[in-house]
């Protein structure tokens, strides 16, 4: 706790800079955390309010601390490392997912600004006040009116056919990835998949005992031959938008794909993760919506489109898996919450969904360009940037004389978290050029132009 020594001859400004970069650099404060206001911190410690902006003023300009958007001074990103907040228990979240940021590039989650909260209030103070409803929507397989809402929407917005009793909804895709590694292990020891691809998808598989198959994408395009050869039966893709290179899976390939799956009876898991956000064209019909022989697992989320608490996703079993799925069911416990089940079923139901993905697409086609427009002013012909078309990331090729760890480590040292191409392949593979993708989602609007200067200067300043 800051204390003014008045005995000392220090001055009190440099006494309170002395403090907060001490506290700041022992990691004791993090990114992030508020500091008290020029007004509050001057009636706590007795001083003038001029000794107190003296003393930010010299940790601002130190880059100890930000201020933005006329709010209170922040805790800026020094190297440092928040510490899970769970306990031993806990699942441990990854390094990365753990680090406090300045700018986030490498989050797809949505921009809180652009949520509106008083509304989700809403609906869950009706649903928390009526505790019998609550009472009956406990249902294993998820919310019967969640499961209603998504089965019509999925066929407005998706062409999907998903009765209801063949949706099942989980807390996040991790978890359903988990029911669907345990219902495909008997009929497959191995799962193909796209190569950059999933990281996630393919390490739940990996950890299960699964062999991986990894299949190329060339050209953003997924190498048919090469999953005919592979014997495998199972494969995982992201067909309306290939995750991560943003490419969309032409129709003839489509029915190639359909057909590899009917001649091995093989099974394809479709991931349509993000397929509301785009921003040119017509919407691309889900593979789901062709599949005649119910080889197709449809895997659906929200996650871009709804803020990150919202953890529901949800997936639509064919016929045959649904009836295992049924015949197992007592193992599979359902994690998700049910007030929130509900509170989103009334969301879809009353419009408010399709209102919020009207917005957004809006949003991000705007903010994608921007970012686009940023990085090749600041780069200029060291970058090429694709166009978006979809998604909340750019993919960006750059020239220069670092690799693509050194380039992330820079990244960081100026708290800009990246992703690498390279890492989304299941084994690295060398390149003249540098492919990061760079989401523009929970970076607010007017920050980006500060955000993409930090990186500029993190990439091309020389250190030391």
């Amino acid at each position: 706790m800051l204390q003014i020594d008045r005995t000392l001859k220090i001055p009190y400004y440099v006494q309170i800079y002395r403090y907060y970069r001490r506290e700041v650099e022992a990691q004791r404060m993090i990114a992030g955390m508020k500091l008290p206001s020029v007004r509050e911190l001057a009636q706590t410690v007795n001083v003038s309010k001029m000794t107190v902006e003296k003393a930010y003023y010299q940790l601002a300009s130190e880059g100890y601390i930000l201020r933005r958007n006329k709010a209170r001074y922040e805790v800026a990103f020094v190297g440092q490392c928040r510490e899970a907040a769970g306990g031993p228990g806990d699942e441990a979240a990854p390094a990365a997912s753990r680090r406090s940021y300045l700018y986030d590039f490498g989050s797809g989650d949505m921009d809180m600004e652009r949520f509106p909260l008083e509304i989700w209030r809403k609906y869950m103070n009706k649903v928390l006040s009526e505790p019998a409803y609550l009472t009956a929507c406990n249902d294993e397989q998820g919310v019967p009116d969640l499961r209603d809402a998504l089965s019509r929407y999925v066929y407005e917005t998706r062409g999907v056919y998903a009765p209801p009793e063949r949706i099942v909804v989980g807390a996040g895709t991790a978890a359903l990835l988990g029911v669907l590694t345990s219902l495909l292990r008997e009929a497959h020891s191995d799962i193909a998949v796209e190569n950059p691809g999933f990281r996630l998808g393919r390490e739940l598989f990996r950890n299960m005992g699964y062999g991986i198959v990894p299949v190329a994408i060339r050209q953003g395009i997924l190498d048919m031959d090469a999953l005919e050869r592979s014997g495998a039966s199972l494969v995982y893709v992201s067909p309306s938008h290939q995750f991560p290179t943003g490419t969309v899976m032409p129709i003839g390939m489509r029915r190639q794909l359909l057909r590899w799956a009917e001649e091995r009876e093989g099974v394809i898991i479709e991931d349509d993760y993000d397929s509301e956000l785009r921003y040119y064209g017509r919407p691309i019909p889900a593979l789901q919506g062709l599949d005649t022989s119910g080889r197709v697992i449809y895997m659906g989320a929200l996650s871009k489109v709804l803020p990150f608490f919202v953890r529901l996703s949800y997936m639509v079993l064919p016929p045959k898996l649904m009836e295992l799925y049924n015949e197992r069911r007592s193992l599979f416990r359902q994690g998700a919450s049910v007030p929130e089940q509900c509170v989103l079923a009334a969301y879809i139901q009353s419009g408010e969904l399709a209102r919020q993905v009207r917005r957004l697409r809006k949003d991000y086609q705007e903010k994608g360009a921007l970012m686009e427009r940023l990085l090749l002013e600041a780069f200029g012909k060291d970058i090429s940037v694709s166009r978006v078309v979809s998604g909340v990331y750019c993919h960006i090729a750059l020239q220069s004389p670092y690799d693509e760890s050194e380039l992330r480590r820079r990244a960081e040292e100026r708290g800009c978290r990246v992703l690498a191409m390279q890492s989304f392949y299941e084994r690295p593979e060398q390149a003249d050029t540098k492919e990061f993708l760079l989401s523009f989602s929970k970076i607010p609007s007017q920050d980006l132009k500060q955000a993409v200067a930090a990186l500029h200067r993190a990439w091309t300043e020389k250190e030391g």
